[in-house]
């Protein structure tokens, strides 16, 4: 759940006098962003949207906006593009309005993994205690007690409960689709390489926001899609999903001109190779969970960006140049 970090050692020559500074980076994960989008579908636009924390797309975002609502991101944004399209205008909405924090263009792209890993290899897990592999389609229903329901689909069997271990990964297999639901109470990570299904509200058993020593944690990892099912499933009006989301081809709302309106309120991070359109079916809110700037769900994929943790403002001289040694900042 940690990150990778580094110690960076930057050395320079002024007036014969050897000098020497310091940073400390730290890798980025693609959890540090309330929302990460790879390929910006021109279809999709943000309209009564919100984003509350950083936002990065590598490619053009487009949005459209009224008299009466406007998206809004409340963070730093930042795009490869050159700039951000319109798709629909009434009115007149400036970039300082949608844009508060300001948007940085031209950025860096931030690549998206090709493969995820190999869970039990790249972490060592140890897969009797830790690992609940899944090798057909089945519906995981979590718990506030802290423990969780396996039901594979199709077959008639009932459901089974198992605790949740610290942490638990569950894994499906190839061409397995993952349903889930509930309340998480524990440190989860969901895989599946196709498909996961998310059937009503996932949240925590404590909110973070409430609850300042909350620590539950849940990621979901698809190698395919992450999608919201049916209204006729999740029941109508207002969802709400509390985890960091990793959606590698596609995150997706089924049956978005579905009515009556709700709120799509996604509470951590989502990452996806691209969206769908959510309206008329949800207006959503994005609000990043700030416990991962300093740890992220179980195993949860990194970028290849690092960034600047603290460094050493001063340039400080170097007594000896054999050795390095110099007064510590």
């Amino acid at each position: 759940m940690d990150f990778d970090h580094i110690n960076v050692e930057i050395t320079t020559q002024e007036n014969g006098r050897r000098l020497r500074t310091w940073l400390h980076m730290k890798r980025l994960a693609l959890s540090h962003f309330a929302q990460l989008v790879d390929r910006w579908d021109d279809r999709v636009q943000f309209h009564g949207d919100a984003v509350v924390g950083r936002f990065h797309s590598n490619s053009q975002i487009i949005v459209g906006y009224d008299r009466s609502v406007a998206p809004r991101f409340l963070g730093k944004v930042t795009t490869t593009a050159g700039g951000f399209g319109i798709a629909s205008a009434l009115g007149e909405r400036g970039g300082e309005e949608m844009f508060p924090a300001g948007i940085e263009t031209r950025a860096r792209r931030i690549a998206l993994p090709d493969a995820i890993p190999t869970f039990a290899s790249e972490h060592g897990i140890e897969p009797a205690k830790k690992m609940h592999s899944i090798v057909r389609d089945t519906r995981i229903t979590f718990y506030p007690d802290g423990s969780y329901g396996v039901q594979e689909l199709g077959s008639g069997s009932a459901e089974q409960r198992r605790p949740l271990s610290e942490p638990t990964w569950i894994v499906g297999g190839r061409r397995t689709a993952v349903y889930v639901r509930g309340t998480v109470c524990g440190k989860v990570l969901v895989y599946s390489p196709e498909r996961i299904v998310i059937e009503g509200s996932l949240v925590y058993a404590h909110d973070p926001r409430s609850t300042p020593d909350a620590d539950d944690y849940l990621g979901l990892l698809s190698g395919g899609d992450v999608e919201i099912a049916r209204p006729e499933v999740t029941g109508p009006g207002d969802l709400a999903i509390h985890a960091a989301v990793y959606a590698r081809r596609r995150f997706l709302v089924s049956d978005e001109d579905a009515s009556p309106n709700g709120t799509l309120s996604i509470y951590g991070s989502v990452t996806a190779g691209s969206l769908s359109a959510t309206e008329p079916r949800y207006v959503t809110k994005y609000e990043f969970d700030r416990r991962f700037e300093q740890l992220r769900p179980p195993g949860f994929p990194l970028t290849n960006r690092y960034e600047i943790e603290a460094w050493d403002a001063a340039w400080r001289q170097v007594d000896d140049d054999r050795s390095g040694a110099a007064a510590d900042p």
